[in-house]
């Protein structure tokens, strides 16, 4: 039975984590909302809230943050990944493929290698659909 009491305490563990991150994305939320207050094109605040949102499951609110955060910070590879997965999340596969290749080619430009493998592995994915 020690199995048992196992899955249960791993269950109980993954349950607290996921707790722990959902209090921390909507004290996110908060701060998020002030700086763009302040500066509503503050990239990282624009993607900050956007995956804080991503993380609460609020899908559709998150997606013109994190588009918005392209869109301002037109080198920044993480940006694009999230947002292209967001986009495939919400079903919208034509819009994630061309967010993905868009940051393919920044990525490349600027050598972030883990964004770009992502993002090319994304793009294989989604025309394996």
């Amino acid at each position: 039975f020690a199995g048992l009491d196992g899955d249960k305490a791993a269950r109980e563990h993954d349950e607290a984590a996921n707790a722990a991150r959902r209090a921390d994305a909507e004290r996110k939320l908060g701060m998020f909302a002030e700086v763009l207050e302040i500066d509503p094109d503050d990239p990282l605040a624009l993607m900050g809230l956007g995956n804080a949102l991503v993380t609460l499951e609020r899908l559709e609110e998150a997606e013109p943050h994190l588009a918005r955060a392209c869109a301002v910070q037109k080198d920044n590879s993480a940006a694009f990944a999230a947002h292209g997965k967001l986009l495939e999340r919400l079903g919208r596969s034509d819009e994630a493929r061309a967010v993905f290749t868009a940051g393919v080619q920044v990525a490349s430009r600027k050598g972030d290698l883990m964004p770009l493998r992502e993002m090319e592995h994304r793009l294989l994915v989604l025309r394996a659909r």
